[in-house]
């Protein structure tokens, strides 16, 4: 990290530059294990949707499955602003939807729920969420509430199935 420049500097300022990259296997290896699909699936970090966000996600700072993808592919899709800038964020952001769907197909009673507060690692502290809580996109559509796209097969909005 020595002598690294933040590539996130200004919000409100322009900065075109081309895509960077640094694929590592450190994380990987380390992490995407079939022992930590089935914890977060089937295992200890599963029981509720609390455990499975926290085993996910992981503690600030450490990687789990989600962190990891992030990691592995360095460059901009190490940097929390920047990584919806690398196409291959939507691949692992994909992975990390499946693995929600699994979880939510393997605990009925929870797959509805949701955990934590709505802001991110509760900085600044903030109410716990709810499923009436509406997720805006701004201008790339209408405002739903997080319980209206908590079901892929509902058909308003989504009607997928992962396989």
């Amino acid at each position: 990290m020595q002598n690294y420049t933040p590539v996130f500097t200004d919000v409100k300022r322009l900065d075109p530059r081309c895509q960077r990259r640094d694929l590592t296997t450190a994380a990987p290896i380390s992490t995407f294990t079939a022992e930590n699909l089935l914890n977060v699936t089937v295992g200890a970090a599963s029981a509720t949707i609390g455990h499975f966000q926290d085993e996910l996600q992981g503690p600030c700072g450490t990687l789990r499955l989600h962190g990891a993808g992030h990691y592995a592919m360095g460059g901009d899709g190490s940097d929390v602003y920047t990584s919806l800038n690398d196409p291959a964020f939507y691949l692992h952001h994909a992975m990390v939807d499946r693995v929600y769907w699994m979880w939510q197909v393997l605990h009925p009673a929870e797959a509805n729920k949701v955990n934590g507060t709505i802001t991110f690692r509760n900085n600044p502290p903030s109410r716990e969420g709810t499923v009436d809580d509406l997720l805006e996109v701004g201008r790339l559509g209408e405002a739903v509430t997080i319980k209206d796209v908590l079901d892929t097969l509902g058909g308003t909005p989504f009607c997928y199935v992962y396989l």
